[in-house]
């Protein structure tokens, strides 16, 4: 399987408090940190969507130096033949602090969570900048995906539910690909 990746230098954000990051994954190697997407400004400020070594899947932002958020599931993902659907949902100006983020799998938002750590309304994160790296399948400290990640999306300043890009079908109740979405990207 691959462990190449992607990046480029974020310009500035539409809106720094609200993001998605959208991604069809397939795993190859399990009990591993697997780094699906992040943003690195440095090791003091990032934010990070992977699949943790004990295979449940995480994100969290570390702020100047301090977690600003942390969701970890309690369920885990050791399909290394199958594809998830991983959406992370930023929102930081909701009111209730759960909505201000939001992990889905396959079309299911995760909420049997171990770590559920959320952030403060109207949070603008340091990560969430211009010059900024966005990964996609890396972390700016090396961290590789060794896996296949397809129909990758990241929108700025807009954050969307995983209806958005996918569906359940009709006829089999499985999760499938919305191969065009109706997304705004942002800067």
């Amino acid at each position: 399987m691959a462990s190449a990746y992607r990046y480029h230098d974020m310009g500035t954000p539409t809106l720094g408090t609200k993001f998605t990051y959208s991604a069809w994954v397939k795993r190859s190697k399990l009990t591993s940190a697997q780094t699906i997407a992040s943003m690195w400004k440095d090791s003091n400020n990032h934010i990070v969507l992977r699949f943790d070594a004990s295979d449940n899947l995480s994100f969290y932002a570390y702020d100047s130096s301090s977690y600003a958020f942390e969701l970890e599931t309690h369920d885990v993902f050791k399909d290394v033949s199958g594809w998830y659907h991983v959406v992370a949902k930023v929102d930081t100006t909701q009111g209730t602090a759960s909505d201000r983020v939001k992990l889905y799998v396959n079309g299911v938002e995760q909420t049997n969570l171990s770590t559920s750590t959320y952030p403060s309304q109207n949070l603008t994160f340091a990560a969430n900048a211009s010059g900024t790296d966005n990964y996609l399948g890396a972390r700016g400290d090396g961290s590789n995906y060794d896996g296949l990640i397809s129909h990758a999306h990241f929108t700025d300043g807009y954050a969307y539910d995983a209806s958005t890009f996918g569906s359940t079908d009709s006829t089999t109740g499985e999760w499938k690909i919305k191969t065009s979405p109706s997304v705004t990207y942002g800067n």
